[in-house]
């Protein structure tokens, strides 16, 4: 059993109009993920313990160093290529996270108004 460990964010995105941008908490704590049991049974672990405003339902998880989502149906070993790279240190020592923030298609529908 094959274990992740990474730091945790989200983005509150709820409303598309008026977004802060900057993660958080400025402080992110760290979340273990099993590789093997798929994104989606895991992502209400993550937005309990970051006490994100988002409807579960609505979540996706992106990576912080390259924007790129993860998907939620599959398990991180099967997203080994995404996740090249992640758990190296980015510029200025800073590390990466996993951002919790509000699906795409969400967002879009929310601004069309449907």
């Amino acid at each position: 059993m094959a274990m992740f460990v990474c730091r945790v964010q989200f983005l509150d995105d709820t409303d598309p109009f008026n977004s802060t941008n900057f993660p958080e908490p400025t402080r992110p704590p760290q979340y273990t993920f099993r590789e093997d049991i798929p994104l989606i049974n895991q992502v209400a672990g993550v937005h309990r313990l970051l006490r994100a405003p988002h409807k579960l339902d609505d979540c996706a998880l992106q990576l912080s160093q390259n924007g790129s989502y993860l998907d939620l149906e599959s398990t991180l070993a099967e997203q080994k290529d995404e996740l090249e790279g992640f758990q190296e240190e980015g510029g200025r020592g800073k590390k990466h996270s996993l951002i919790l923030r509000t699906q795409l298609s969400v967002r879009v529908h929310a601004c069309i108004g449907e």
